[in-house]
């Protein structure tokens, strides 16, 4: 009757736990992108091992359908709240990589790209 009780408590605590560790929203999500106002990519962020990674999957652009399949976000990670921070976020066009911090509130993608004193900000619409 112990080894029974110690089993079922034992299998609670792990379902318990993986329910904590499941998939972030972001993960297997697809995002328009925006430059000026204007429809410009899509990018579709994975999540792996509690590490958020975007790959720009088509673009409007005819320069930047060189850059299609290229990994634009990495190492973004949760802080809970639909706030994301720790990331970089690269312009294939530009070739330059910034910081990243992003917030998430509803179909919405708030996201900023720092470099020294200079940021650059973007809102992203879920597909």
């Amino acid at each position: 009757m112990k080894l029974f009780t110690k089993t079922t408590l034992a299998v609670a605590g792990i379902s318990m736990a993986s329910m904590a560790f499941a998939a972030d929203p972001l993960h297997n999500t697809t995002w328009q992108t925006f430059d000026e106002g204007k429809p410009k990519g899509v990018v579709k962020i994975t999540e792996s091992n509690g590490v958020l990674t975007g790959k720009l999957i088509s673009t409007t652009s005819e320069k930047g359908k060189k850059h299609v399949g290229m990994t634009i976000i990495s190492g973004l990670k949760a802080d809970g709240g639909g706030k994301y921070s720790g990331g970089t976020i690269t312009d294939p066009e530009k070739n330059k990589t910034y910081k990243l911090t992003a917030n998430l509130s509803g179909s919405n993608l708030a996201l900023k790209g720092h470099l020294g004193p200079f940021s650059r900000s973007q809102t992203w619409k879920k597909k």
